[in-house]
């Protein structure tokens, strides 16, 4: 019997997790641990609306309001590290001593943003954006007529460029690929919207790395290309991808390669210990593993962990999905978005409204609509 579930991660997929046991009538001890001030919530906000304004919290940015907590009976742990799994007591050890018995636990422990190496990368001005409390530094940057450098046109890079534009900011991007978002987009699309980023006058330079930060005093003043560029500034933000948090893990003896291994059901390879979420390196859709740093994959493995641990029959098996908002687009995409595939587009890339299919053997793999 299941008596007691610890989770680790008090974010959107450990948010998750705890209501579907509720909603599953599991009335057992649920534990929600985090490292945060801060109950549950998106992130997805924090590169957008959050950046305009942060005065004022929409009504959606909290999963779920601090009663919800309390009447469901969910034992909080705010501002609590996890400091390690006890696999041979059967639970988790927080960095205050207290251990937590539990006989199951749920890793949801994301990632942490990769740090530039370079000298003055920790610089007040240099900004990484995974938190609330990131936001908020970022967001007091982000001030009419400064010059902001983006470094990293992934997803997170693109929105904040959008939202620095709609700040009054200028904005001058570097990405080492050719196009931004490329992983997510491909080339053909990524040239697309490389494009779309310039015609909102966006400076952008695809194909540089940065090689040094230069300081004025404590602050990063000036970032430096491999290539001599030389681009002022008054503040950074840096998205060159996350490092999954999976130390706790490895620690215990937890199988991780790409984030913590786990099977179609969330199960690693201790029968007690699940994972899901940015950590998670699950059965990938289309054959082999995969990671996937999406709201959609965090939100529903989540659940699906959630019902696993409980005995709920549960398969956990689906293609990625994502959506971002940028200046006056909304991207929406699912499956393999791959340039190799046969591609075809409904509507006009001109025109920035569009919906284009890759197809395999003339079987629908992906689909991205604009």
């Amino acid at each position: 019997m299941v008596k007691t579930i610890t989770i680790v991660g008090a974010n959107l997929a450990g948010g998750r997790a705890a209501e579907t046991l509720r909603e599953e009538g599991f009335d057992g001890k649920i534990f929600l641990v985090g490292e945060e001030p801060w109950r549950p919530y998106e992130r997805p906000l924090l590169s957008k609306e959050f950046l305009w304004d942060n005065t004022k919290l929409p009504d959606t940015f909290f999963l779920h309001d601090d009663s919800w907590y309390s009447d469901k009976n969910i034992d909080m742990r705010l501002g609590e590290r996890a400091e390690a799994l006890d696999l041979a007591a059967g639970g988790v050890r927080l960095g205050s001593g207290e251990f937590l018995k539990s006989d199951k636990i749920l890793l949801a422990t994301g990632g942490r943003a990769r740090v530039l190496p370079l000298k003055g990368s920790d610089a007040p001005n240099v900004h990484y954006l995974r938190t609330k409390d990131d936001a908020d530094r970022l967001a007091y940057d982000l001030k009419a007529g400064a010059h902001i450098v983006i470094i990293g046109m992934g997803v997170i890079g693109c929105e904040v460029a959008a939202s620095a534009k709609k700040a009054g900011c200028d904005v001058t991007t570097i990405e080492p690929a050719d196009v931004p978002m490329g992983r997510a987009l491909g080339q053909k699309f990524g040239d697309w919207l490389g494009r779309y980023h310039r015609s909102q006058g966006v400076r952008s330079f695809y194909g540089l790395t940065p090689s040094e930060l230069e300081l004025n005093g404590e602050v990063v003043c000036a970032v430096k290309c491999n290539d001599g560029t030389r681009i002022e500034c008054d503040a950074i933000v840096v998205g060159v991808g996350i490092v999954p948090n999976m130390e706790l893990a490895q620690a215990a003896g937890v199988e991780t390669s790409n984030g913590i291994v786990v099977d179609q059901q969330c199960r690693s390879n201790h029968s007690h210990i699940f994972a899901a979420g940015d950590v998670a390196f699950q059965p990938s859709f289309f054959g082999g593993k995969v990671r996937l740093e999406t709201y959609q994959n965090a939100s529903e493995q989540a659940a699906a962990a959630a019902r696993s641990m409980i005995g709920i029959e549960q398969s956990y098996l689906k293609p990625g999905a994502f959506w971002s908002d940028q200046y006056d687009l909304n991207m929406q995409a699912i499956g393999m978005l791959d340039d190799s595939l046969e591609i075809a587009i409904r509507g006009s890339l001109d025109e920035n409204k569009f919906t284009a299919f890759f197809l395999n053997n003339s079987v629908v793999s992906g689909v991205l609509m604009v």
